[in-house]
């Protein structure tokens, strides 16, 4: 298994395996260095160490049977497996036993990526890992195995997430959720996740919510030292139904609007159309007038003494289009001329 050829998941997993036995040693060069001179790597998935001191005393009575697994990594000496070997064998140092100033370890060349994959899968080994260890594990297991793959380090058949689930031993749903909480849950709710006020379901759950209800999960899990999945559930449900009310309100509101503005403008659509027939009367009208007016019917003497006197109905007629033609004519009606149709208007108003 070259570093320049194609590797699967498998091979890593099984190396990985190999290196806490002492049947791995073969594929590793042994090398003495002191403890310090040793980097531990910069973000491993188990948080703590305990027992350290216990295991610093077994060393001095039975010795370090399983040496510290190193990547040599552009030079420096990294930590594969044996973070608290080194510990230690640091605190043993400082103990006052000079014995363990250079102590055996195992190593191997590796990239930046290989030595990530190699680091994360012997973590995946630890069984005692915590739900937010496992999410952590998950994400960044992913992360590394992309840009393997894209880079052609690592040949993967099948699914990335189903991989990594089968790894871990978790179903293909589990990985979503952990999927979900990598990418979606707040700094607080992460801080209370990883103290454990928060199990996978409450982190998944909180997850779902806009980073400032997060933030009001996180608080509550703190006070109360835990919050269970059931109660943000309710609430991210909760939310839902308000969203949806909300949602209909919003829709109702607006077909109100639109109807209101129908209605608007059918009203004015009346009142222009409303406009339009009079204008269109008020044409005709006077186009029938400036007809008559070629030929205007006068009131003369001779129609009076041949008949006695005119007709009221006759009167009328005449007043009727002599007034139509003099609206044509308004104009140019002098003010003298205007004062004489005041009296006659005044004159017919108070007849009887």
């Amino acid at each position: 298994m070259g570093l320049g050829g194609e590797f699967s998941f498998l091979d890593i997993v099984n190396s990985a395996t190999r290196s806490r036995t002492a049947a791995g040693v073969k594929d590793y060069t042994e090398i003495w260095l002191s403890p310090y001179e040793v980097k531990e790597a910069p973000q491993n998935t188990r948080q703590e160490y305990k027992n350290i001191d216990a295991l610093a005393d077994a060393f001095l009575l039975v010795g370090q049977e399983q040496p510290t697994v190193l990547a040599k990594v552009n030079g420096e000496y990294r930590i594969v497996d044996g973070h608290r070997r080194n510990r230690a064998n640091i605190m043993l140092i400082e103990r006052g036993y000079e014995q363990f100033k250079k102590v055996r370890f195992f190593y191997k060349d590796m990239t930046e990526n290989m030595y990530e994959l190699s680091l994360l899968a012997g973590n995946g080994f630890t069984q005692d890992l915590t739900p937010y260890e496992k999410a952590e594990l998950a994400g960044r297991l992913k992360k590394v195995l992309e840009k393997m793959r894209d880079n052609g380090e690592i040949e993967l058949k099948g699914k990335l997430r189903d991989i990594i689930g089968q790894y871990l031993g978790e179903s293909s749903g589990q990985m979503g959720r952990y999927e979900k909480i990598n990418n979606s849950l707040t700094e607080e709710a992460k801080e209370q996740f990883k103290n454990g006020n928060l199990g996978s379901v409450a982190a998944y759950e909180t997850a779902r919510l806009p980073a400032a209800e997060q933030k009001i999960i996180a608080e509550r899990a703190a006070e109360q030292g835990g919050i269970e999945g059931k109660e943000i559930a309710a609430i991210v449900q909760e939310k839902k139904e308000l969203e949806k009310q909300t949602k209909k309100a919003e829709e109702a509101a607006k077909e109100a609007k639109k109807a209101a503005k129908d209605a608007k403008d059918a009203q004015i659509g009346a009142a222009q159309a409303s406009l339009q027939a009079e204008r269109s009367a008020e044409n005709a009208d006077q186009s029938a007038g400036v007809v008559i007016g070629m030929n205007p019917p006068m009131v003369s003497n001779m129609d009076t003494e041949e008949k006695g006197e005119t007709s009221p109905e006759k009167i009328e007629g005449e007043t009727v289009y002599t007034l139509q033609q003099l609206m044509i004519q308004a104009k140019k009606v002098t003010y003298n001329e205007l004062l004489v149709l005041q009296d006659i208007l005044m004159s017919c108003s108070n007849r009887e």
